[in-house]
């Protein structure tokens, strides 16, 4: 008796199937829907969202190769066919290939942004010819300007971030997104030596065209990536238009956009949409994933920067079975970096929630299981990375932010051990970033929070050996180096003077020389950070404190005004005292007031605001207490 069985078809649908009835012939399902009826033994059902993932891999691949060949093609019909030279011939082909980067992730690809320029490569290369010049608040960039500017971010910019396709023109850049475009321009001008104006000129119209396109209707995909690149390379700080410190805050727009364009769903968002016709293109699976992971690290990375907490990529995702799957799409080297910054979240989350301030023995000691709990799960991680500059810094980034936690322990016996531990991994991370620049052309292509990490890690040394703590693996002259060299290349890393790489060659520079930094005043060490408004950032704004103390003449006056403010210690009967002898009646116009043109009182502030309960001995230092009151 002759088994009954069922066409390959209809046993993948798991559909009723009839082939029995005639062997030679198709099934009624596969003649209906007019597909190739066969019945084997050896059968393996598909599964759907894997074969799915391998085709949109394929898909990738095929589309990068089509891109190499367009490229080369645009190349060579660019020698042959012009006779004068582009406006900047060195740059003429870096657009079409990108740069190899030591720190690209391995089997990231630029997201193809759609559109409807062609594939010919003669027209590609006309549309460069004709770039049109474009203005932002009455500030013109000339069409020679603009293409130098996209070549330069596509060579210099795009391997730390390859989200955007280089195959459009500026002009179709400019159609398809005014504010992607000035994106690029301004991310891209800080290292572009023919105009060095530009980045100043263009500041105050970008980040008001980002702000505002924050309730702005179409183009998501363009929005998403123009903030990308805005907060990955932060513009300078307008400070005669009062646009301080937009970082963060676009930080938190790029996550709000992208949630309401819905990218946190591994497919579809129409949904998140009240046009009936969404307008986020498809930009396949994969693509869409490792565009929502780079969304996430980058908002993750802009919070620790700032020493804030941030959310964790899985508390982000709607439900655990799409995070799982968003997962398996991603490539490694991503999936390594998502699960680095999570641990630093996590850890932070877990500071605050044990407390920060007035530490008691068993919130000490809760502080250090924590950190070491998190040291674990960072070595293990680390385990399982590959042996690649990129992996091995990002590493150290992740190792430092959690290790910077020890410096707001209050127990003295263990600073000799935590110290030890800070020390070598803020050595690591210079040294790493060290050798980055080796390897880039401009030193300012550098994403922000590798800066911010170089950062963290000088001024993490510049404590530790201004202490008279021992070091237990004996490289006192090895740190002694590395902070000596941080401080020569941070002017490498600065973009404009008044930025915190270059204020910080300053801080650093006279807090070493200082006999009276980080002391007490009977000259024995102060240990204990007095600011810890910023968790694993606390020991930057501590140092930048004592550095005001010092050499600031109008902190005191300041830190006064704080003092009264926060503590309750002012009073209108004590306003309407008379003045110490010799000081004087001060007028209106006389009273000092709070500066808050320093940009590093933004970056690393730590004015908490009038209603925190601020411990004493923030504000115990010499000569405070015989200026800007006439009651103390």
């Amino acid at each position: 008796m002759n088994k009954k069985k069922a066409c390959t078809a209809c046993r993948q649908q798991k559909a009723k199937c009839d082939a029995y009835l005639s062997p030679h012939d198709a099934c009624t399902r596969c003649k209906r829907l007019s597909v190739h009826c066969t019945i084997v033994d050896s059968f393996e059902r598909l599964h759907k969202r894997k074969r799915l993932s391998e085709l949109e891999q394929e898909t990738d691949t095929l589309r990068k190769r089509l891109m190499t060949e367009d490229f080369q093609s645009v190349t060579i019909e660019q020698r042959h066919d012009h006779s004068s030279p582009p406006s900047h011939p060195e740059a003429s082909t870096a657009r079409h290939h990108h740069v190899s980067s030591p720190f690209r992730e391995t089997g990231s690809a630029s997201i193809a942004t759609p559109s409807h320029a062609t594939n010919d490569a003669t027209s590609y290369s006309q549309a460069l010819l004709t770039t049109t010049p474009r203005t932002l608040n009455e500030v013109t960039v000339s069409a020679s300007d603009i293409n130098g500017i996209f070549e330069l971010y596509f060579q210099e910019y795009s391997p730390f971030l390859p989200v955007l396709d280089p195959r459009p023109s500026p002009d179709l850049c400019y159609q398809q997104s005014p504010l992607l475009f000035w994106a690029i321009i301004g991310t891209a001008c800080r290292s572009y030596t023919q105009n060095p104006t530009l980045l100043s000129a263009l500041t105050k119209g970008i980040t008001t065209s980002a702000l505002l396109s924050a309730t702005a209707t179409g183009s998501p995909l363009q929005r998403v990536q123009a903030f990308l690149l805005l907060v990955t390379w932060p513009l300078l700080d307008a400070v005669e238009t009062n646009q301080q410190e937009v970082n963060y805050v676009l930080a938190g727009l790029l996550l709000s956009l992208a949630q309401r364009s819905g990218l946190h769903v591994p497919a579809g968002s129409d949904e998140f949409f009240r046009a009936k016709t969404p307008n986020l293109p498809d930009i396949g699976i994969v693509s869409r994933s490792a565009l929502w992971a780079r969304i996430v690290l980058t908002y993750q990375r802009s919070s620790l920067c700032k020493g804030f907490l941030a959310q964790t990529s899985y508390n982000i995702s709607p439900e655990m079975s799409q995070y799982q799957a968003r997962q398996q799409t991603m490539s490694p080297a991503l999936r390594l970096r998502i699960k680095w910054q999570d641990l630093c979240v996590q850890c932070g989350s877990a500071v605050s929630e044990n407390g920060i301030r007035n530490l008691t023995p068993d919130q000490d000691r809760a502080l250090s299981i924590i950190i070491k709990s998190h040291e674990v799960q960072i070595r293990d991680l680390e385990l399982t990375a590959a042996d690649t500059d990129s992996d091995r810094l990002e590493c150290e980034i992740a190792r430092l932010y959690i290790r910077s936690f020890y410096f707001l322990k209050q127990d003295k016996t263990s600073y000799a051990t935590s110290f030890d531990k800070i020390q070598q991994t803020a050595r690591q991370i210079i040294s790493k970033v060290k050798e980055l620049l080796r390897n880039v052309s401009n030193p300012v292509s550098i994403p922000s929070y590798i800066v911010c990490a170089f950062l963290f890690a000088s001024y993490a040394l510049l404590r530790i050996l201004k202490s008279s703590i021992p070091f237990l693996s004996g490289e006192r002259d090895e740190a002694e180096s590395s902070l000596f060299s941080a401080i020569g290349l941070l002017k490498s890393l600065s973009i404009d003077s008044n930025d915190m790489c270059s204020k910080s060659c300053t801080y650093l520079t006279k807090l070493w020389n200082s006999s009276r930094a980080f002391k007490k005043a009977d000259g024995t060490d102060m240990l204990d950070l007095r600011a810890r408004s910023r968790l694993n950032g606390s020991h930057v704004v501590d140092a930048i404190c004592w550095w005001r103390e010092e050499f600031d003449p109008h902190f005191k006056v300041q830190m006064q005004n704080l003092k009264h403010s926060a503590l309750g210690e002012v009073s209108n009967a004590d306003c309407q005292k008379d003045p110490l002898p010799g000081q004087g009646v001060q007028t209106e116009q006389q009273q000092p007031t709070m500066d808050f043109v320093d940009n590093s009182l933004f970056d690393f502030d730590y004015f908490m605001g009038g209603d925190l309960s601020f411990p004493q001995d923030l504000f115990n230092f010499p000569g405070l207490d015989v200026i800007g009151s006439s009651n103390t």
